[in-house]
């Protein structure tokens, strides 16, 4: 339990409240900061796995053409 009164247990009014109170926001936090960066890094080698594709057919095309060409 949080004391947070300032004056020890002697003030006439006792303020407190229990440790979930920053456990499960802190849960949350690092889940969701855990699923933001696996989207993100998830899209990020998504992008560059669309980047390599392009480039292999950008060869291929390249190569059909040079093939055209010597016929």
């Amino acid at each position: 339990m949080v004391d947070i009164s300032g004056s020890g247990h002697n003030g006439p009014i006792e303020h407190g409240f229990s440790n979930w109170v920053f456990v499960v926001p802190t849960i949350i936090t690092v889940i969701l900061v855990g699923f933001f960066g696996y989207k993100l890094v998830n899209n990020l080698r998504q992008k560059e796995r669309m980047k390599e594709e392009k480039k292999k057919q950008k060869i291929q095309r390249k190569e059909k053409e040079a093939k055209k060409k010597l016929r």
